[in-house]
């Protein structure tokens, strides 16, 4: 606005001296006249003080995501490509209808996702949000399914381990010369495929758990006593499948994040060979500071979020795993170090434009990455110190970047 005022005061000042020195020259008396009228027009139009326009320009970033954000970055001349605003306006319009469409859904699927949970459990709280309520959903869905899967399991085991007693429990009966009729439809009962609806399986197990309690009554007490123990080893046999299963998942799996462990990274490197690969190391900046300032607790959320992220920008042919405490490797199969920089820098711009929510408030945070292109015939050992060096430059640089090892 002042720059405007100081232009018309010029104009001012100039256009009597130019029109006394060409008083013939009706163009330039039109010129001058419509020079004014313009820097006038301008000044009463509505001007965005700096900082608002700063302002309102970083709100507008964090509003898109790490793709689209990138788009915002002017040219060398200062403007953004028309290809550019294009997506731009493409994308906020595709933002817009979805919120539209949103508010008109929301209240129906609050209303579905807790009739839903009350089906098969309890609704989530009142005041819960959309995402804590499907997950809540989610939750309770998956209980009800392992608790099928486990009824099943725990009957089939009991099946397998009793079937050899039932033919103990005969041969008892015939050398004491007893004939059980109802032994001998537990046993055919048995024999039988369980049905898939677990109603119906529970329905035949109690006909011949009858059978086999009358057949029971006819044994002598060291019967019964057979019958404890084999019913000792059946929990035993369970206990040791859940164990075995356990150790399985926890042997190949971060217990903290579930992303990849070292030896599942191992074993994942082994099946690929010779093949090509691109290996990304991404460590998280300060984090030793998080820590110190928040507590470990805290900082275990945040290495939870990481690797919330980290899996859901892999791919299913790439392998997403925590090395060490703050520190992350990808593994990009079949992909050139030109889309492996540009997933890791969508990645690094993705961590930093996001607000991590934990107990403690709002923490921002930023990673630093190092990539490595894997050549055929190349120790596996060479490649992933070439990916660590680079992100010693990301880290050397001034961190939150993204640094690829020469090939």
């Amino acid at each position: 606005m002042e720059a405007l005022n100081q232009l018309l005061d010029d104009m001012d000042t100039i256009r009597p001296i130019v029109i006394a020195a060409m008083p013939d020259d009706l163009e330039l008396r039109s010129t001058t006249r419509r020079m004014i009228a313009a820097l006038e027009e301008i000044r009463r139009s509505p001007g965005i003080p700096h900082d608002t326009y700063i302002w309102a320009s970083k709100l507008f970033a964090r509003l898109l995501d790490a793709e689209h954000g990138a788009l915002l970055r002017p040219t060398h001349s200062g403007t953004i490509p028309a290809e550019s605003r294009a997506m731009l306006e493409l994308y906020i319009e595709k933002r817009k209808n979805l919120l539209l469409e949103a508010q008109q859904h929301i209240p129906a699927t609050h209303t579905i996702l807790d009739r839903s949970s009350n089906l098969i459990g309890t609704r989530a709280r009142k005041n819960d949000s959309l995402q804590k309520r499907a997950r809540h959903l989610e939750t309770l869905i998956q209980e009800h399914l392992k608790q099928d899967a486990d009824l099943r399991s725990e009957l089939q085991h009991l099946i397998d381990a009793f079937s050899p007693s039932l033919d103990a429990i005969s041969k008892v009966l015939e050398d004491a010369g007893e004939e059980s009729p109802e032994l001998k439809q537990a046993k055919l009962l048995l024999e039988q495929e369980l049905p898939d609806d677990i109603a119906q399986a529970r329905e035949m197990l109690q006909t011949a758990r009858k059978g086999i309690l009358k057949a029971g009554n006819k044994l002598t007490s060291a019967s019964a006593k057979l019958h404890k123990t084999l019913q000792n080893n059946i929990v035993q046999l369970s206990n040791m499948s859940q164990q075995l299963e356990q150790a399985e998942s926890e042997a190949r799996n971060d217990p903290l994040t579930g992303l990849a462990n070292r030896r599942r990274l191992a074993e994942f490197l082994k099946t690929m060979g010779q093949a090509s690969f691109c290996f990304l190391v991404v460590d998280i900046d300060h984090f030793k500071k998080i820590n110190d300032t928040y507590g470990h607790d805290i900082g275990d959320e945040i290495l939870q979020e990481v690797g919330a992220i980290l899996a859901d920008c892999t791919r299913k042919t790439d392998l997403a795993a925590r090395v060490g405490g703050e520190e992350f490797c990808i593994v990009f199969p079949d992909t050139d170090q030109v889309t492996s920089t540009r997933l890791a820098e969508s990645l690094r711009q993705s961590i930093a434009m996001k607000p991590f929510r934990t107990s403690a408030g709002i923490i921002e945070l930023t990673v630093s990455i190092g990539i490595a292109e894997h050549r055929p015939g190349v120790e596996h050992s060479i490649t992933f110190k070439a990916a660590d060096e680079a992100l010693y430059c990301s880290k050397a640089n001034g961190r939150n970047q993204v640094t690829c090892a020469h090939s």
